[in-house]
């Protein structure tokens, strides 16, 4: 299951990133529309401004700047026209100034119902003291001048254009808007940029929402089948309030065979059809999943009837059809495990492998149990503790010395395969092979076997020999590798290589085409554990080797069991005969040597002579122990 903060971290990033778009939104909006907004002010106020010279005419700053009188009446008429002009435009104020002494007057001004009611109606030539440097600075421009004023009358925004009359003197036409509408309406703009922002993150709440659910939903739910699947057991167990349930895995064993003769549909159908069935009688307050293509699970809170599940399943009737068309029957095992949850899946697992492989119809988890589980435990344990030793150079030779008893002397040794824990302990092959094997790891360890193998003795005329498996000869990497060294190490024939017999016998044509590689580079060749199950010799005898050694069992039981004794001598005498070298290995003590030279075995390995050791000595004549 995705991981729950990660998730979170995702959704809490998303929606910064979508509340920051919005923003970015708002900001834009505002930005533009205020835009336009000044845009369709200064539009109108130079459209006002304008239209003043039209109103007063031509004629009327010629006159007021020639000093001619210009009448009350007049004054009072083209006031009213201007206060008629800027009410219907929705403009503060329209006017029209003269420049007189360094001093700006009021040529014509409109005026308000709030002018009339407090008596500030302006007059004509009315001094305006508030005049700006903008203003003043307006009279000696050839192009409109914008500015923001505030003066007795109000916070304006103010419009000047410049107009020169016949006689060459210069007047301005004004035109005012207040501050508080264009506040306002550029509020309005912001609340609608708002509204629509809060409008679309509603929208995009309501479409996450309804993604999350229908994303659980289907991250959740087996396609094939409609019921709730894995992720959904995971969630269910993680968030139960109970502690203690009860479980069981039903483990379909016909399902995969079913689904390879008619398709996985098919497949499926069988699936549904069980499901359904479970649906209908599983215990009350339990849930259902399909945990996995052949796998259905029963989960309920530990109660006093924890007998539910097993009866359920136990009644199952297996020579019913779960199909008609086609028919198909199914045969079911299944693992009932109960107690604390944080376990509980691991557990009936365990319990479903035993009873499929038991061929039991249900397995209860209990404390017999445990042993495997802890067997499973240590396996992981060791397969990551073999992984760290390959890749720390923890993997290393140890040396056994074989004798020969005729001579009292070593002649060679076998190098086998030790490692070393990350806590310093030495383990033998029985602790991690099966290991090494499941990981497929084999070809790993042959090729760290002889790497140190080859080194060690490079320089030296010591025999040695190895353990080499079928897979290995199999390998053309690891062949290629073979032969490479054995063409660059000085003294071949010092190297024998020790091939199980089992392995060699049912990769006949693949082994012989090895051998014959090996051999042609002056590799010896030996078979190892001869005699298990009493092996033909006619067999290695056809693989062209250079000896063979006998396997342990029959050593172990050669002062016991006279029969045992008698092949060991039938065999000895027959490799004699044929030049075949042969050794005995897994001596342990002085009956079975003694036993073994009478039977005319002359070459011994085990640790009545010498146990396996990191380093060896340089003389390989050293004599054996034997009292």
């Amino acid at each position: 299951m995705i991981n729950t903060n990660l998730r979170t971290n995702w959704i809490i990033a998303g929606f910064i990133l979508f509340f920051i778009s919005l923003l970015s939104y708002i900001y834009y909006t505002y930005n533009s529309t205020r835009n336009d907004i000044m845009h369709s002010v200064d539009t109108r106020l130079l459209n006002a401004a304008l239209s003043v010279k039209h109103i007063l005419g031509d004629d009327y700053h010629q006159k007021i700047n020639a000093g001619q009188y210009i009448s009350s009446t007049e004054y009072q008429q083209k006031s009213r026209q201007l206060s008629e002009f800027a009410n219907a435009l929705n403009i503060a104020y329209v006017y029209a100034m003269i420049l007189k002494d360094g001093n700006v007057h009021f040529s014509a001004s409109s005026y308000t119902q709030n002018d009339q009611n407090t008596g500030r109606i302006t007059q004509l030539l009315d001094l305006y003291p508030e005049a700006t440097a903008a203003n003043i600075g307006a009279f000696y421009s050839t192009e409109p001048v914008f500015e923001i004023s505030k003066d007795q009358w109000g916070h304006f925004k103010t419009i000047f254009v410049p107009f020169v009359d016949a006689n060459g003197v210069t007047y301005l036409t004004g035109a005012d808007i207040t501050i508080y509408d264009l506040n306002q309406r550029l509020a309005q703009s912001v609340s609608k940029a708002a509204g629509m922002a809060i409008f679309f993150f509603f929208i995009a709440l309501l479409v996450a929402g309804i993604y999350v659910y229908l994303l659980k939903r289907a991250i959740s739910t087996d396609t094939s089948s409609g019921f709730a699947n894995h992720i959904a057991l995971e969630y269910y167990i993680k968030n139960s309030p109970n502690h203690h349930l009860q479980l069981a895995v039903i483990w379909v064993n016909e399902v995969e065979d079913i689904s390879s003769f008619y398709g996985t549909e098919v497949g499926d159908r069988v699936m549904k059809n069980l499901l359904q069935h479970f649906k209908k009688r599983r215990p009350a307050g339990s849930q259902m999943f399909r945990l996995t293509t052949n796998k259905i699970v029963l989960i309920a809170p530990l109660g006093k009837d924890n007998a539910g599940f097993l009866e359920v399943i136990q009644a199952y009737n297996c020579s019913t059809p779960l199909l008609t068309d086609p028919f198909i029957y199914i045969t079911l095992c299944a693992g009932i495990a109960s107690g604390n949850k944080s376990m509980l899946l691991e557990n009936a697992h365990i319990a479903a492998l035993q009873a499929k492989q038991g061929r039991h119809t249900v397995v209860n988890y209990s404390s017999a149990l445990h042993d495997v589980k802890n067997q499973y435990q240590y396996n992981v344990a060791m397969a990551k503790e073999v992984r760290e030793a390959f890749e720390n150079n923890r993997i290393v030779p140890y040396f056994q010395a074989i004798y020969d008893n005729e001579t009292n002397a070593i002649i060679q040794y076998e190098c086998l395969a030790r490692m070393i824990t990350c806590h310093g302990e030495i383990l033998k092959p029985e602790s991690f092979l099966d290991v090494v094997n499941r990981s497929r790891m084999d070809g790993m360890l042959t090729r760290t076997m002889l790497t140190q193998c080859f080194a060690r003795f490079r320089k030296t005329s010591t025999c040695w020999s190895i353990n080499i498996t079928a897979q290995d000869m199999l390998d053309p990497s690891l062949a290629e590798f073979l032969e490479n060294e054995f063409k660059r190490y000085p003294l071949p024939s010092n190297i024998t290589l020790e091939l199980l017999e089992t392995e060699a016998i049912a990769n006949f044509s693949e082994v012989k085409a090895f051998i014959t590689m090996v051999k042609n580079r002056g590799i010896r060749v030996i078979i190892d554990d001869f005699g298990t199950g009493y092996s033909n010799i006619s067999n290695v005898l056809k693989l062209e080797v250079d000896g063979i050694k006998l396997d342990g069992s029959l050593i172990r039981q050669i002062i016991h069991d006279k029969d045992i004794y008698l092949y060991v001598e039938h065999i000895a005498n027959f490799a004699k005969q044929l030049n075949l070298q042969l050794i005995a290995e897994h001596v342990e003590s002085k009956p079975i040597a003694n036993a073994l030279k009478k039977a005319n075995v002359t070459l011994m390995q085990g640790n009545y002579f010498a146990e396996p050791v990191p380093h060896i000595t340089a003389n390989k004549n050293q004599p054996y122990p034997i009292s």
